[in-house]
């Protein structure tokens, strides 16, 4: 039987910890966590930071170190909202990026949290007028079919990590570095064309991606 990675054993002794505090309570430093533990700093620096992604701990600007994660804050967001840009969003922006492409950015809220960043590149040949015509109120995908009669195709994201850059950071109101879950997709129409490319970063302490199982049907009777 392969031995339990140390990270994850790290993990799961932090995670009994968390549970038996408070919320908002500061969190023990890497160093005495090493000490105590008997693990490298980098193994439960690793830790830490699925813990962060995870919601279970907060980092935060203003923050000094980790803390534990308010209970009950955590706002799910729908995978088909994120793509659909159907999310409730605030601090709508359309930048022109080099000659031939459109970025529409978007906070993502609920209530009156920032919980995720949505950006959207588009080719700007292929809209004209765009920035001018974009009300930036109207969901992006909506827009796009009724201003511009697209017709769009399946989509197929992928999820990943990423590091909260100082911009994106400063919308999300954490440290630059902060562990963030990041999903991707390359957006085609009817015929298969690349219509955006988009993605979507959220708080792990702040939202939850939820996403549909596809419906199995019953096997055949014999």
């Amino acid at each position: 039987m392969p031995a339990t990675p140390r990270y994850y054993q790290a993990k799961t002794r932090l995670l009994d910890l968390v549970n038996e505090l408070p919320d908002n309570t500061p969190f023990p430093p890497e160093r005495e966590l090493s000490d105590v533990f008997g693990m490298s700093r980098t193994t439960i620096r690793k830790a830490l930071d699925e813990l962060v992604l995870e919601g279970r701990l907060v980092r935060g600007a203003g923050r000094q170190g980790t803390a534990v994660a308010p209970r009950g804050r955590i706002h799910r967001i729908g995978l088909d909202a994120l793509v659909q840009d159907l999310a409730a969003r605030e601090q709508v922006v359309v930048r022109t990026i080099g000659q031939d492409v459109v970025n529409v950015e978007s906070v993502l809220v609920r209530g009156d949290e920032p919980v995720g960043v949505r950006s959207a590149c588009l080719r700007a040949s292929r809209f004209p007028g765009f920035a001018e015509r974009y009300d930036r109120t109207t969901p992006l995908r909506r827009f796009l079919s009724d201003a511009y009669e697209v017709r769009f195709g399946e989509v197929c994201p992928w999820c990943t990590t990423a590091l909260a850059t100082p911009r994106v950071a400063g919308l999300l109101d954490v440290r630059p570095a902060t562990p963030l879950l990041s999903v991707a997709w390359l957006g085609h129409d009817h015929r298969g064309a690349p219509v955006e490319r988009s993605w979507a970063v959220l708080r792990g302490d702040r939202a939850r991606l939820t996403m549909q199982s596809p419906r199995l049907s019953a096997p055949a009777r014999p």
